[in-house]
């Protein structure tokens, strides 16, 4: 019997790679309640791609399609709900990048690009010649 793989144990412990997106989660919410006029530009993405990058930090190597897309919406997840805390709080008061909308458009926009980011980063690189 084959021993797991990588991304099959990482399932049975999913709340260890989330730690990392919702710590920064929480830091972008800290930070944006204390300077509600700042936009942390670069919160939601970083949230939203932290899950991938954690999987990939344990040295697993590139994931499965599948799990690569799970890690991305569960990043994506919580910079969304980051996101409609701030907003709901009225928070997001910065300026915005974009050449549309406000801050709450912005870190929409940007949590998306983070989790196709995620995605990305959680695919890169094919298994080698070895494992085939």
């Amino acid at each position: 019997m084959a021993p797991p793989s990588p991304e099959r144990e990482a399932a049975h412990r999913p709340g260890k790679v989330l730690y990392l997106s919702l710590g920064l989660g929480l830091l972008w919410i800290f930070l944006a309640f204390n300077r509600p006029e700042t936009t942390y530009h670069l919160g939601p993405p970083l949230v939203a791609a932290a899950v991938a990058l954690s999987h990939r930090s344990t040295g697993s190597g590139p994931l499965s399609y599948p799990a690569a897309a799970g890690a991305a919406v569960s990043g994506l997840i919580n910079a969304l709900f980051a996101t409609g805390i701030l907003a709901f709080n009225d928070k997001l008061l910065g300026g915005s990048l974009l050449p549309f909308g406000d801050a709450t458009v912005e870190a929409l926009v940007f949590a998306v690009g983070g989790a196709i980011a995620g995605f990305v980063i959680g695919i890169w690189g094919g298994r080698s010649r070895a494992e085939e």
